[in-house]
């Protein structure tokens, strides 16, 4: 059985873990060119609130469905403002970054509420700047505070060599510097008299969804701006490509999702409200729109909750899906110390995993941004010698996002190659050739060097999570196979059972391959993908069927370090 058992809800720790419930099919949203029109529907829809909670949401991403355009609106600024200048609650949380090793992130984050009160001066509106309470141990950060103040200096010269009035936004956008640094009179970024031992913040939140009215949810990998949006053609320049998947579903589930983001709210609030207030205060030509204090969010009640036990026997109603939300959740420690680790409370995305491993015994079909969290690779290995049937299709980008684009060979992205390369290892060593990984490219010609291409194309990067177990188990959320989504950061996704799971794999393989590869019987599956993944290998670019290709481990392995002392949740 993949479902887990539920524990009861004590505080709002995040550490409960909902139960089995009854829904409706879920609707899959591939690629942002589905997710983006059906998100403002529901917004659009929406009577009473508007629960959202985003790692990244620009409120100047345009608008694409037709009714928002009628309707005169250009991008979700305009549309936020509609509804709650209609009596509509809005609350947002929104992830905050760490603001020295995350500052453009950080910046990004401030810019974004400070655009959305400008905007939406009245009305039931809150955002909340959610900033992970997990922080390094004392002794870790006095370790780290050279290369931490080395990274300040960076950025205050960055910012002295601005013109006077970029340079004022720029810093005032970035309050979490400003314990370290001020703005002098003469116009100059200064430091503060007394620099204090840096605090470091390795945790984020990094779910996706939004909840309608506790009745409806959309939830998975998807955050809102424009560099996110991507097509099933994937049409755009190589750099701009961004494959990911979310699904909407009504019930049960999405009050428990708004509990969720009550959850992780209640825990944040006062601290983002805090952070605020002294911005506002510091900052008022930028930050003076802010409106406190936060308040908390009251969850709302679990109806569907009565009818968990009736939906573990069984389907509550004809025609019912049995899902359940399941979450990665983590919270600071005490006494640290030499720590870097937070204390995990809730790890029913890697338990989900896990279990949905456990129960594959044809065809394993997943598609995930990262590999690199060996307990999964251990399962995987575990019940391929448990299965001899059992096969594993795995679609992954070609390379880090910042490998393949910016160049970026940093340490901590050698290390996440490592721990790739490492996690396929295990793997192929128990399945053999029963076992395929794959990364997708365009149909262009270029043959250039570096891992921007493979096999003489421009990459489509995946930023998807997705898995599909024997085509009756389905898990799509937020959470990558790495460390970090398993046990640091906040995450949530959706677990169901139901031939939708076998649908959403048949609609994957035609948007990579074409209608013949979304009708072959599961059981042909994993043959016909592996030959047309080696097949397109052996082609030029415009022979090729759909846009699959082998992925390259050695070129991870070629790159990667290991680093003892860090731990692997860390990449």
């Amino acid at each position: 059985m993949v479902f887990l058992p539920a524990t009861a809800r004590s505080n709002d720790s995040g550490s409960a873990q909902s139960p089995v419930v009854t829904g409706p099919e879920p609707e899959f949203l591939i690629e942002a060119s589905e997710t983006y029109p059906a998100l403002e529907k529901q917004t659009l829809d929406a009577r009473t609130s508007l629960w959202f909670a985003f790692r990244i949401f620009d409120p100047d991403t345009p608008l694409y469905h037709p009714e928002s355009r009628a309707l005169g609106l250009s991008c979700w600024a305009d549309l936020i403002a509609y509804k709650v200048e209609r009596g509509v609650q809005f609350r947002l949380l929104l992830t905050d970054f760490d603001p020295v090793v995350g500052d453009v992130l950080h910046a990004d984050t401030w810019q974004a509420v400070a655009a959305l009160y400008n905007r939406i001066p009245g009305g039931d509106m809150q955002i909340c700047p959610a900033l992970h309470e997990a922080r390094t141990g004392r002794y870790v950060r006095m370790a780290l505070a050279p290369a931490i103040y080395a990274r300040i200096r960076s950025k205050r010269n960055d910012l002295n060599g601005l013109p006077a009035a970029e340079r004022a936004d720029a810093y005032e956008y970035l309050p979490g510097y400003h314990r370290y640094m001020r703005l002098a009179d003469s116009g100059q970024i200064e430091w503060r008299r007394k620099p204090t031992l840096p605090q470091i913040y390795p945790v984020t939140h990094h779910h996706k969804l939004a909840v309608f009215d506790a009745q409806t949810v959309i939830l998975g990998g998807l955050d809102v701006n424009e560099r996110r949006y991507d097509n099933p053609a994937h049409d755009r320049d190589s750099v701009d490509t961004w494959h990911d998947i979310s699904l909407c579903v009504g019930g049960p589930v999405a009050i428990h999702a708004a509990q969720h983001i009550a959850g992780i709210w209640n825990m944040d609030y006062k601290a983002a409200n805090r952070r605020m207030i002294h911005s506002r205060r510091h900052c008022p030509r930028l930050f003076g729109a802010f409106r406190t204090p936060l308040e908390r969010l009251a969850p709302p009640a679990s109806s569907g909750d009565a009818q968990a036990g009736d939906a573990q026997a069984g389907d509550a109603q004809a025609g019912a899906v049995r899902m359940q939300i399941v979450q990665t959740t983590s919270r600071n420690r005490r006494q640290m110390g030499f720590m870097m680790r937070p204390k995990t409370v809730n790890h029913g995305l890697e338990d989900a995993h896990i279990a949905l491993i456990r129960e594959a015994r044809t065809l394993l079909y997943i598609e995930t941004q990262f590999f690199r969290h060996k307990p999964l690779a251990e399962a995987m290995a575990a019940r391929a010698r448990e299965c001899p049937d059992l096969r594993l299709i795995m679609l992954l980008p070609a390379a880090p996002e910042e490998i393949a684009f910016d160049d970026d060979n940093g340490l901590d992205l050698r290390y996440g190659e490592r721990l790739q390369a490492d996690c396929i290892e295990i793997v192929r060593e128990a399945l053999g050739d029963r076992a395929l990984f794959v990364c997708p490219a365009k149909q262009e010609y270029r043959p250039e060097e570096g891992r921007h291409v493979v096999d003489d194309a421009p990459i489509i990067y995946v930023h998807a999570k997705v898995a599909v177990a024997d085509d009756a188990w389905g898990i799509v959320g937020s959470a990558n196979l790495n460390g970090r989504s398993m046990k640091w950061d906040s995450e949530l996704g959706l677990l169901w059972q139901g031939p939708s799971a076998g649908t959403l794999r048949q609609r994957l393989a035609h948007d990579w391959i074409d209608k013949a590869a979304a009708d072959t019987p599961l059981a042909e599956t994993y043959d016909l993908w592996r030959e047309t993944a080696w097949g397109n290998a052996a082609k030029p670019v415009g022979e090729r069927r759909g846009f699959i290709l082998p992925y390259r481990p050695e070129e991870a392995e070629a790159i990667g370090v290991n680093l003892p002392l860090l731990p692997p949740e860390i990449v």
